[in-house]
């Protein structure tokens, strides 16, 4: 204990003892009140970032639902116009290339015909000029 003490006022020392109980319960306070604002400033910036986080999920799932339709636009576009136009294309070259083999089938066959033919107008010839 300090020197001042010592000899007596009693008094004295409760009320010092008081003003330093007080000014201990006033600090206390200070901290808690400093506590209590940085937590609610934690708090709102937690919900902040909550809310960032929901309308981020929200974002996607709508980009999500716009992507899978336009998937399915796109797919039915290629049923009604695509694939049509890829049937008849093939179907043209299926005819093409029929037209070729009867024209190919045609020249052997004309070709044939013609050797048979100049091989028995060349028998007839010999035949007429007598050339043995």
């Amino acid at each position: 204990m300090p020197q001042s003490f010592q000899g007596g006022d009693i008094m004295g020392q409760i009320l010092v003892k008081l003003g330093e109980l007080g000014a201990s319960v006033g600090q206390l306070r200070d901290d808690f009140n400093d506590e209590k604002t940085a937590a609610s400033t934690n708090r709102a910036a937690i919900h902040r970032r909550l809310d960032e986080q929901a309308q981020g999920m929200a974002d996607v799932k709508t980009e999500l639902a716009l992507s899978r339709q336009l998937v399915e636009t796109l797919a039915q576009t290629q049923a009604e116009t695509v694939l049509p136009a890829v049937d008849d294309w093939q179907g043209m070259k299926r005819t093409g290339l029929t037209i070729v083999g009867f024209l190919a089938l045609g020249g052997v066959s004309v070709g044939a015909g013609l050797t048979w033919f100049s091989d028995q107008a060349s028998m007839i010839v010999r035949h007429w000029l007598r050339i043995g």
